[in-house]
């Protein structure tokens, strides 16, 4: 094969074109990649928390469900629900801007149940743990416990 041939022209041309496109790899990767990568790192956590989080407040709604449960007035079953609530939320770390914890015991007899809702309103920046992030996301979790059937209750 000869120096001028048609192949050796167009190998040629390839490296010539070639030695121009070193380095756009690398600013593509600074200029986007890297941005995306840490965008999706940080979505990701904020999802993970928000998981988490919802998690801890089902968790809590049950247990103040359970203490006010134990209760024999009404009156002691949301005073025990709110105070149950507002123990557990922050022995599990969740700092609510807004609580409200609601004590339904309509159903409050021998056999019957109370349920208690728990309102829970988070920053962004404390649920994906990044400063300076606006908005609020607000959960509600009920949960419902029996009541003894041959347990003295007053109504």
């Amino acid at each position: 094969m000869s120096r001028h041939s048609p192949t050796h022209q167009h190998h040629r041309r390839r490296r010539h074109r070639s030695r121009g496109d070193r380095g756009s790899i690398t600013v593509e990767l600074a200029g986007f990649v890297l941005p995306a990568m840490v965008l999706a790192i940080v979505i990701s956590a904020g999802l993970f928390n928000l998981a988490v989080s919802r998690l801890d407040l089902e968790f809590t709604a049950a247990a103040a469900a359970r203490a006010a449960s134990l209760q024999r007035t009404p009156a002691g079953a949301a005073t025990a629900a709110q105070d149950v609530a507002r123990t557990d939320l922050a022995a599990r770390g969740i700092t609510c801007t807004d609580l409200n914890v609601t004590t339904d015991v309509s159903r409050w007899q021998r056999g019957g149940s109370v349920t208690v809702t728990i309102g829970c309103t988070v920053t962004m920046q404390r649920l994906a743990g990044i400063g300076g992030l606006p908005g609020s996301y607000t959960r509600t979790c009920t949960a419902t416990a029996p009541l003894e059937t041959y347990r003295g209750i007053e109504t």
